[in-house]
């Protein structure tokens, strides 16, 4: 049987989530251009809240 992209034994290892304080996060769209914060994926907890830095802006999901 040749190997190819459909087979799922032939695929490598799930990536590694990425977390926040030992909890898993999931990509959100923030949508600030009201406020001048522009539009960007923010990261998003488990109980559905927004990870704010100090300052209370959303952390970019990039930074983690």
């Amino acid at each position: 049987m040749a190997l190819n992209k459909n087979n799922p034994n032939a695929r490598g290892a799930k990536q590694q989530d990425k977390t926040y304080n030992g909890k898993p996060i999931k990509p959100v769209l923030y949508v600030g251009n009201w406020i001048g914060q522009g539009k960007y994926m923010a990261a998003q907890a488990d109980d559905g809240k927004l990870i704010k830095d100090s300052r209370g802006k959303p952390i970019p999901y990039a930074a983690f």
